[in-house]
């Protein structure tokens, strides 16, 4: 599964901190991606993708807490399912 998101910098947290991360790979039991100077806004024109990865068998869920991007720019897809989501 991947995520994709467009215009959104993004900072992960997972068992090591990454910091001010735009894309990468989550293995493991959870996660949680930010964007750089949360809340406050992002930066503009960035390409980032996420790879969540889990074993054969298990469910990813993607659960938002607090989720805002700026109409006609970006936008969040998600692969993996069938069919692929776009919110």
């Amino acid at each position: 599964m991947s995520v994709i998101c467009q215009g959104h910098i993004n900072k992960l947290e997972s068992g090591n901190r990454t910091e001010d991360t735009c894309g990468g790979t989550v293995r493991g039991g959870s996660g949680v991606v930010t964007s750089p100077g949360y809340p406050g806004n992002y930066g503009n024109q960035a390409d980032c993708t996420w790879i969540l990865l889990a074993e054969p068998g298990d469910t990813i869920s993607v659960i938002f807490t607090d989720f805002q991007t700026e109409e006609k720019y970006d936008y969040l897809e998600v692969e993996g399912s069938e069919p692929p989501t776009i919110w």
